[in-house]
């Protein structure tokens, strides 16, 4: 049994989508690009589109959907989602399979837990990815560390974790009110502070690495989201090694 090996092909608002990949397995957890740099992109990773199993969806933002369709009509991929997601995605003429939060389902060699959180979306759920010989936790566009996210995060040795706003950053900025209230609320995203505490509270002695994801353009930098959750994690008892993705980048294997 071989690890799980993770790339983040794109992370921030111009789109997300990450690799995972074991035994010959793998899927996409989003596909927020076109779907030509879809391919361009899993080309980076030696991979071919055609060896993608499955892609799955966390929610319906067009920034984790954009290339779906195409993407798996040209490669012959189906794609999981909650009905909720499935319901607000363009996806005719795809193959789609509904997953429940709470629900273990299989891929591949990949058993994959969907879990609930708060977020401006129908049914948005974070994941959590096991081989039986490590386990991936994924938590980007959520607005709580609910204790079910510290749960399903917990006993993973990967960590990607949302990292999307310093709050200082965020409150004197140029974005409008309305837009600061919805990003900084409970079914908003995580800031540097919530993404520290996520990773304090879950990481375990196993964690050995976490990668911040989903960093605002506008209202973060990569030395700030790292600082900030560095410094959280140094107080915990386990200390995992912590890297960022800029926004718009590929990062990884990891």
């Amino acid at each position: 049994m071989h690890d799980i090996s993770v790339a983040v092909l794109c992370s921030g608002s111009s789109g997300n989508s990450i690799l995972a990949r074991s035994d010959g397995s793998a899927i996409l957890i989003d596909a927020g690009l076109s779907c030509r740099e879809l391919d361009r992109r899993l080309s980076l990773f030696g991979v071919e589109p055609t060896q993608i199993e499955a892609v799955v969806l966390t929610h319906e933002h067009t920034d984790h959907t954009r290339g779906a369709r195409r993407f798996c009509i040209e490669h012959g991929i189906p794609v999981y989602g909650t009905r909720g997601t499935l319901a607000l995605t363009p996806l005719d003429d795809v193959r789609t399979t509904v997953i429940v939060h709470g629900k273990v389902f299989q891929v591949g060699g990949f058993s994959i837990m969907p879990f609930s959180v708060r977020h401006l979306a129908a049914e948005p759920v974070a994941v959590s990815i096991s081989n039986g010989s490590r386990k991936v936790g994924i938590a980007s566009d959520l607005g709580t560390v609910t204790p079910t996210v510290i749960e399903k995060m917990s006993g993973s040795d990967l960590m990607l974790v949302e990292a999307n706003y310093d709050e200082d950053m965020l409150l004197t900025g140029d974005y409008p009110g309305f837009l600061k209230k919805a990003i900084h609320g409970d079914h908003g995203h995580l800031s540097n502070e919530d993404a520290g505490t996520l990773s304090a509270k879950a990481a375990s002695e196993i964690t050995k690495d976490v990668v911040l994801v989903h960093l605002s353009k506008d209202n973060n930098t990569p030395e700030k989201a790292l600082e900030t959750v560095s410094g959280k994690i140094a107080r915990a008892k386990h200390r995992p090694k912590v890297s960022v993705i800029e926004h718009g980048s590929t990062g990884g294997p990891f």
